[in-house]
């Protein structure tokens, strides 16, 4: 069977993806940027971003799902806004705009500390068979 949506993978871990609210209608998250997550100007990576955007998405479709289904991401589309500067906090919040048979459709908003919209991201998962899990 699939990861639950309340565990997260790896590479959420290694990026610092933090989920602080876990619904099936809503998932929100925090994003540290750290140095290494920044670009040369000293604000968060637009790669940083789309990671945390699309970490949030997954997690929320996953969350919706019985445990013999799965997602996987087949497009993502985002808009940047306003940077969020290493050492601050970037919060995201991932809400449903399809969830269909076959797909879903998220749309994640990401702030800076200050409220401003850093970035709004949509992406569209495609539901598949849970692989199950390696022994």
């Amino acid at each position: 069977m699939r990861m639950p949506a309340d565990q997260q993978p790896p590479f959420a871990a290694y990026v610092g993806i933090k989920i602080t609210l876990l619904t099936p209608e809503r998932v929100e998250g925090e994003l540290e940027i750290r140095p290494e997550l920044g670009n040369r100007n000293g604000v968060a990576h637009g790669g940083a971003i789309m990671t945390f955007t699309d970490n949030l998405a997954g997690t929320a479709s996953t969350a919706s799902l019985p445990e013999d289904k799965s997602v996987t991401t087949v497009e993502s589309k985002i808009n940047f806004f306003s940077a969020v500067a290493v050492g601050e906090i970037a919060r995201g919040e991932a809400i449903p705009l399809h969830r269909g048979r076959t797909t879903q459709v998220w749309q994640t908003r990401i702030t800076r500390p200050d409220g401003r919209l850093a970035a709004i991201a949509i992406h569209t998962q495609l539901i598949i068979p849970a692989v199950p899990a390696k022994r």
